[in-house]
């Protein structure tokens, strides 16, 4: 199971910047990997501080830990479609 995991901590969260990312994330990955969410292979998940703290939202991918600060939609489909193998 892959899960993105979207900050909405003070600072990635400052502004809404946070929880417009989430939104974007839901949106986007629901148009493009709706089966890999229904079967539960995806998970969308919010913590109040990945410990990554920059001027950007934060999105950390589990299992790989990797970090992404103010990623764009582009970056965020094609890291989880890795990912996911598609």
């Amino acid at each position: 199971m892959i899960r993105l995991l979207v900050c909405v901590g003070p600072r990635c969260d400052a502004e809404g910047r946070g929880r417009a990312l989430l939104a974007d994330a839901q949106a986007a990955l629901g148009e493009a990997f709706p089966q890999a969410l229904a079967d539960g292979r995806l998970k969308i998940s919010t913590r109040d501080c990945l410990r990554h703290c920059t001027r950007d939202p934060v999105v950390r991918l589990e299992p790989s830990g990797e970090a992404f600060a103010g990623p764009d939609r582009e970056t965020l489909l094609r890291e989880i479609g890795a990912a996911l193998g598609e």
